[in-house]
């Protein structure tokens, strides 16, 4: 992914709302002067803006492409080199009240784990000013942002970026911070819906989705965890039903129609490594058998 370079003034950037230029500010800063620039001109610019987010806060699509893509490596660890400007990158499209760091300490430096806590953890009464220009975070309402009606089908999902962004975010967020209940909640739902539209899918149509951006977004959240934890009623009787569709000591198997679908649901509910499907070479289709193998091919718990 291309992040978008533009001429911008520091002067202009909390008026200007211009969070996509001080992001990729802060990719592209040297580490080593990193918290000079947090106690600059233009950390003081970020911390502004940081501040004025919201938990219903809209941002453009590039917006929504640039936090994506920070979060996608963010997704692979905070202890890379490069965390530390992913993470203030990532400051400014996270909304104070909604984003928690577990054990920041023993990711980042000082200088920066104070800037996350005053940012995220505090709750300063007006007249507290923890740096200078930073205005005190807003008390965020607990409230889900419209996003519209997730698709009913896979086809109308492809096409609907708001919800493909949407999903590699949740992901993305729970695996960074899987105590967060809200995103919890919302990845769940989400898995649900994601679900219903793989079932209504046909057959001969999943390689082709599985190969535009849908394949990435759904390895996301089977990669997230949200797996380990406990089921509701009607998510337990839907992964049920899909152990019985593929295994053939319950009638079923993968010489039946649809039994592509029915793995493919699954896998969002079976902890990666609990599940193996036997003699995978010849059962599953060349486009699914590399993520399958790479992600649930070990330490078997379930067999189907």
């Amino acid at each position: 992914m291309a992040f978008p370079y533009q001429r911008w003034l520091l002067t202009e950037a909390v008026p200007s709302q211009n969070r996509e230029a001080l992001a990729c500010f802060w990719l592209a800063a040297p580490e080593d002067v990193l918290e000079s620039l947090w106690n600059s001109p233009v950390g003081q610019a970020s911390q502004q803006l940081i501040s004025q987010l919201h938990s219903q806060q809209t941002f453009t699509p590039a917006e929504l492409e640039l936090r994506t893509g920070i979060q996608q490596h963010l997704q692979q660890g905070l202890d890379q080199p490069w965390a530390a400007q992913l993470m203030l990158a990532n400051f400014l499209f996270s909304p104070p009240g909604l984003l928690k760091i577990v054990q920041v300490e023993s990711y980042f430096p000082a200088w920066l784990v104070e800037g996350y806590r005053a940012l995220y953890e505090r709750n300063p009464g007006p007249s507290a000013t923890p740096f200078q220009g930073f205005a005190p975070p807003p008390s965020p309402q607990p409230m889900t942002p419209d996003f519209g009606q997730f698709p009913a089908t896979l086809q109308e999902l492809i096409g609907n970026r708001i919800q493909l962004n949407r999903m590699l975010g949740l992901a993305n967020l729970y695996y960074i911070d899987p105590e967060d209940r809200e995103i919890y909640q919302e990845l769940v739902t989400l898995r649900r819906q994601l679900a219903a539209a793989i079932e209504r899918c046909a057959p001969n149509q999943l390689e082709a989705h599985w190969s535009s951006d849908l394949g990435d977004r759904y390895w996301a959240m089977v990669r997230s965890g949200v797996q380990k934890e406990p089921l509701e009623l009607v998510d337990e009787e839907l992964k049920q039903a899909m152990v019985k569709r593929l295994s053939p000591a319950q009638g079923g198997g993968f010489h039946l129609p649809n039994a592509v679908n029915a793995l493919l649901v699954a896998m969002l509910f079976f902890e990666p490594g609990s599940m193996k499907v036997n003699e995978a070479e010849q059962k599953l289709p060349a486009w699914l058998l590399p993520n399958y193998q790479k992600i649930f091919a070990e330490a078997i718990a379930t067999t189907v």
